[in-house]
């Protein structure tokens, strides 16, 4: 039997709907504790991950999220075997910490349970060698299962064709075949934004990135997730803060504090609203409050200036923010 719903009925944000946000913890989800001798999304690292606890993460939050009682439904009613899903994740590589390749290999699992076939999914970032460092095993179609390239890939690349603040710019092939978006970011303190998740994410989704940088940032960041390309396609959130990151070392973020959730919403603006909160309790419990002060005023601009472009709400009256505790 297929839900009475529609997709129209719960794909709702605001101002249609209060933006739903839910935060899924899971006691269990680390089996051990990473070290600095733990190299991030190393196989030793990903293997202290629980697959069970994140699939239950998953599940409940999918539920919590749609309404639904079946997480197989959830993610059926969201997702239709005749589109191609993206699945947009953060491999950066002057990082330590990026989405977690058994996060995203547990959303894969869950597409293909409601129907979804493996060659319909692909993993996706700016190039092959980060997603391969990353732990993400590359596949343009070689061989049968879900796809994963980088966009400097020969099977890929950048279409040109698009504007950002009147400065021509190429989107990823692989984003444009896609029909729907899952963004799959990892939690990031940015000394130019304030923070970089789900929003930022799609920095790797064009070509040039750097020059958006700066004074830029808060209108780049808002302008870029409202061309449509991005914006009807995106289908849902899941935020990755099982490691979450409160600097930026000598360029890049080489320290990174133990998590124990993830965030998932179907708007990216509330998604990241509730994130920035997460970064400053990071930042409180390590006694920088000016810090939090500072990174609050910097991602409110891009946030705020996404709200005035109707891509969802910064504003907690408008939102409805679930705490799941697991484990």
């Amino acid at each position: 039997l297929k839900p009475s719903v529609s997709r129209e009925d719960v794909l709702k944000f605001h101002p249609d709907a209060p933006s739903k946000v839910v935060h899924a913890h899971h006691a269990g989800v680390w089996t051990g504790t990473p070290t600095a001798d733990t190299p991030a999304n190393s196989p030793q690292d990903c293997a202290l991950l629980s697959p069970e606890a994140l699939r239950e993460m998953l599940d409940t939050s999918i539920t919590e999220l749609t309404g639904l009682r079946e997480p197989r439904d959830a993610w059926a009613l969201l997702f239709s075997p005749d589109e191609r899903t993206g699945i947009k994740v953060n491999t950066i590589s002057f990082s330590a910490f990026r989405t977690h390749a058994p996060l995203v290999m547990a959303v894969t699992e869950c597409l293909q349970e409601a129907g979804i076939p493996a060659e319909q999914i692909v993993i996706f970032d700016r190039s092959n060698n980060e997603l391969e460092f990353a732990g993400y095993q590359i596949n343009t179609g070689d061989s049968p299962g879900v796809l994963c390239r980088g966009d400097n890939d020969d099977t890929s690349g950048y279409t040109e064709g698009w504007t950002l603040m009147d400065t021509d710019i190429k989107l990823s092939q692989t984003l444009l075949s896609c029909q729907a978006l899952i963004n799959m970011p990892i939690l990031k303190y940015h000394n130019q934004s304030g923070i970089t998740f789900a929003m930022k994410n799609h920095f790797g989704s064009f070509t040039d990135p750097s020059v958006f940088h700066g004074a830029q940032a808060e209108r780049a960041i808002a302008e870029l997730n409202a061309l449509p390309e991005i914006r009807e396609r995106t289908r849902l959130v899941i935020g990755d803060a099982l490691q979450i990151s409160p600097e930026v070392i000598t360029g890049g973020w080489f320290r990174a504090v133990t998590g124990d959730s993830i965030l998932m919403s179907f708007d990216p603006v509330a998604h990241d609203a509730v994130g920035l909160q997460m970064l400053n309790e990071v930042l409180v419990s390590e006694g920088k409050d000016s810090k939090a002060e500072y990174t609050t005023k910097l991602a409110q601009l891009y946030l705020t200036r996404s709200a005035e472009l109707g891509l969802g709400t910064n504003d907690p009256a408008n939102m409805d923010l679930k705490e799941v505790k697991l484990g």
